[in-house]
């Protein structure tokens, strides 16, 4: 009680130093009455009896021919209303009460787009769609002209997102501009964004922040990409909303609503590929009663399992891996409230590359410079996973409920409980069997937002959030025993007028951090710490017309040092090295500026350019130290975290050309420029210039009665630089960057109907031409080469077991 107390006394103090945020978390509680005033039937404003027989009507027109758009649909979400274009592209609503209403309208080819209306008398608006860039079967392009937020994003949904089935969560994103991965050998990989990655990056699992020991780079994210329709990544700081650490920007992996339509049905993914002979199973079952609606309910499993990576010449020994997932939801779904229960599990067993773990200094700098895995020659295929490996678990209960608060707004709550159990394995391990690194985090989440109606030409929400955390571990001390609590409160408005759209936001945190641990002279340590800072973002969004629009943001977030940065001490055993942490680290201060330009809806050129600087002080990294480290267990590189200020600033570039009306050319670009400004020198481990372009051939909807459907071929490649950015004055790395390379890649597929049964398949390709190569940001590029060719064959089957 003394440490809760004291806790809770430290928080309060913070917390009240920022008074002006407590008088807006007190603004929003009021808020509701405030709003009921404000937003009153009409016969409270005016003491007249309420007008509920107003007409809204007009045409749906195409935004630059001005051609009426026969069949478009046109609806109120509010009202469950909804009306079809006529003959002469009219829309018509009867019967309406004053007040605000979002409209929204589709058109087959089109762009959907949002229309806030208030109406205070009958009305005539006429509403106005842009062209799609193009119409790929199952894709689904989300968006309007005026997006979310300022900051450059990107969704992945439809084919895009299916063509990349059995591939894990970092590897379904690489195709982003912007987007990267780092490895640690053929096993592991964690996105990169900007150049930055782990706790920099937050992951939004089913709108729950995933918490586990992401602070590893060889700890990749246990999220199974199966359970995702549509994955968004948001580039650079967005702390507000999101929290704090989200320095580099956020990925918000977004499983498809529960259904609402009585019946069952699901699907089936299968997948199968070459070089590691990889098998993949997921299977997906949902349904809605119809004796009672509104209750929703889905179970989804995963299976994957593959053997030995090989890269052109060898196989890389002991790279196998398992994966075991599955999910289950329950969701109950109303006009004026609701709620959803979703519970996880992720299991899997990773292969580290064997021949990273050396037994002593001679044979690490031999290995480092002889090319190849000692023994390579001799190494077979096999699905057999042996030391060293890791073995992790990850369960993740979610609760969610969610109330509308009268014609002011909706309240929405979200409980998350995560449970993070990861087993690290020696080459050397004890003749026990147990791991040589046990650790286990608990993770209590909450989160509560209040959106309120738009109000005007304002629209916006305020919310709360909390963390709560214990940490224990067994076998090895390299991360102590810690119970951390963040606690969080934001309030984010937006403010739209035709074709301008201004945005706001502003976010305090505070971070409580009691560490336990052992001196050398075995003395109980218990330091403690506190971190609190102020986030903040303004954006505008501008729609010039003619397809085109330009964004500006400005950012701020902070970072508080994570506890490995701070006390980890010896061998980290999957990544093979020996890390130093420093108590001392204090928090990074971000501050992130973007420049974009959006140029969509044209029938020949789409695109997207992005500029963006960010500027971080104190950057804490891991920089090689010069010598080696030689331990009990074996000789390791080793590092130390270090901190510095640093500067981010690069392009991203996306462009897509429609050379005949099925025939698009599709290119992307990212390059990104990284600075120690202290030290005046480059940093380490940041991603090379990356270009990727494909040629894209659809064959189009063939005539009724036809077998095929959706059928498309891609050729392209892909070209990263040799890095040649790399540190000369400060931190010098254990081999020089590696050269540059060329893959080439393929994708083929279609739906195929068996009589009223659609089946999609599909084959890609990767590395045809079957290059040696390196990447630089593989931490294992050292030892080995990365994979050779390698071919990917997918079905998927949907499925609709409902009587109709």
């Amino acid at each position: 009680m003394p440490i809760i107390a004291k806790i809770l006394a430290v928080f309060f103090f913070k917390y009240f130093q920022h008074s002006f945020l407590l008088i807006l978390l007190f603004m929003a509680m009021q808020v509701q009455p405030a709003l009921a005033q404000l937003l009153p039937p009409p016969d409270l404003e005016t003491g007249e009896e309420q007008d509920c027989g107003l007409t809204l009507s007009g045409k749906v027109l195409d935004h630059d021919s001005r051609a009426t758009l026969i069949g478009a649909t046109v609806s109120i979400p509010e009202l469950h209303k909804a009306s079809v274009a006529d003959a002469y592209g009219n829309y018509h609503f009867h019967h309406l009460c004053q007040g605000t209403y979002t409209v929204q309208v589709t058109y087959v080819g089109y762009e959907p787009e949002s229309f806030t209306i208030r109406l205070t008398g009958s009305s005539v608006r006429d509403l106005q769609l842009h062209t799609a860039a193009r119409t790929l079967g199952t894709v689904e392009v989300t968006g309007a002209h005026l997006q979310e937020q300022a900051q450059s994003s990107y969704t992945l949904s439809g084919r895009e997102l299916e063509e990349t089935r059995g591939l894990s969560l970092a590897g379904t994103l690489q195709g982003i501009a912007g987007v990267t991965t780092i490895q640690t050998g053929p096993t592991i990989s964690k996105p990169v964004i900007h150049g930055m990655h782990s706790n920099r990056i937050l992951l939004l699992n089913n709108g729950v922040r995933q918490e586990g020991q992401q602070w590893g780079s060889e700890h990749a994210p246990e999220i199974d990409p199966f359970v995702a329709t549509q994955m968004k990544v948001i580039k650079g700081a967005a702390g507000v909303r999101y929290g704090a650490d989200a320095i580099g920007g956020v990925v918000i992996v977004e499983p498809r609503a529960l259904p609402t339509t009585p019946g069952v049905g699901g699907e089936v993914n299968l997948v199968g590929s070459t070089n590691n002979r990889q098998m993949a199973a997921s299977a997906t079952a949902e349904g809605n009663f119809a004796g009672i609606p509104p209750l929703s309910w889905r179970l989804q499993g995963t299976y994957k399992k593959a053997g030995n990576t090989r890269t052109p010449d060898y196989y890389l020994e002991n790279t196998g891996f398992e994966e075991q997932n599955f999910s289950a939801a329950l969701g109950y779904r109303k006009e004026k409230f609701g709620g959803e229960l979703f519970y996880s599990q992720f299991n899997t067993k990773l292969g580290i590359l064997r021949a990273a773990h050396i037994g002593n200094l001679t044979d690490l700098n031999y290995a480092i410079a002889r090319g190849r895995p000692a023994g390579a020659e001799n190494v077979e295929f096999t699905y057999e996973i042996g030391r060293p490996y890791q073995n992790v678990q990850h369960d993740l209960l979610k609760a969610k409920a969610y109330l509308q608060t009268g014609e002011a707004g909706r309240l929405e709550f979200v409980y998350g409980l995560q449970r993070n159990r990861r087993e690290e394995y020696d080459v050397h391990g004890p003749a026990t069997g147990n791991p040589a690194l046990y650790l286990n985090l608990n993770t209590h989440t909450t989160e509560a937002i209040w959106e309120h109606q738009p109000l005007g030409n304002f629209t916006g929400s305020v919310g709360v959030s909390t963390i709560y955390q214990q940490n224990t571990y067994k076998y090895s001390d390299f991360l102590p025993y810690y119970t951390g609590i963040t606690a969080g409160a934001f309030v984010i408005e937006k403010w739209r007028k035709d074709r301008l759209q201004l945005e706001a936001g502003l976010r305090y945190d505070y971070k409580y951090l009691q560490v336990k641990r052992f001196s050398s002279s075995r003395e109980l340590l218990k330091p403690e710490y506190d971190f609190n800072n102020v986030s903040g973002t303004l954006g505008a969004l501008y729609d010039v017309g003619y397809h085109l629009t330009f964004g500006l943001s400005a950012t701020s977030a902070w970072r508080a040092p994570s506890v490995n940065e701070l006390f980890s001490d010896g061998v980290h055993h999957s990544a093979a090295t020996y890390e130093v942490g420093d108590p001392e680290l204090g928090s990074e201060q971000a501050y992130n500026f973007e420049a974009s330009v959006n140029y969509f809806g044209n029938t020949r050129l789409n695109g997207q350019l992005s500029l963006y600087h960010n500027f971080i002080n104190n950057y804490i990294y891991l920089a090689p130290l010069a010598n080696p480290v030689l331990t009990i267990r074996g000789a390791f590189p080793a590092f130390r975290y270090r901190q510095t200020d640093a500067t981010f600033s690069g392009v991203d570039l996306s462009l897509e050309y429609n050379l005949l009306p099925n025939l698009v050319i599709d290119s992307k670009t990212a390059i990104v420029r990284a600075r120690n400004t202290e030290a005046d020198d480059y940093l380490i481990n940041i991603p090379a210039d990356r270009f990727n372009n494909s040629l894209r051939y659809e064959f189009g909807q063939s005539g009724n009665g036809s077998r095929f459907s959706d059928a498309y071929v891609s050729l392209g490649g892909t070209y990263v630089a040799e890095q040649t950015r790399v540190p000369e004055k400060t931190d010098e790395d254990f081999a020089p960057a590696p050269d540059a390379y060329f893959l080439m890649q393929a994708a083929a597929g279609a739906t195929v109907h068996f009589g009223k049964q659609p089946v999609e398949i599909g084959i890609t390709g990767n590395n045809l031409l079957n290059t040696t190569y390196r990447d630089y940001l593989n931490r294992f590029r050292y030892f080995a080469d990365e994979a050779g060719r390698l071919i990917m064959f997918r079905i998927k089957v949907p499925l609709d077991f409902s009587k109709t």
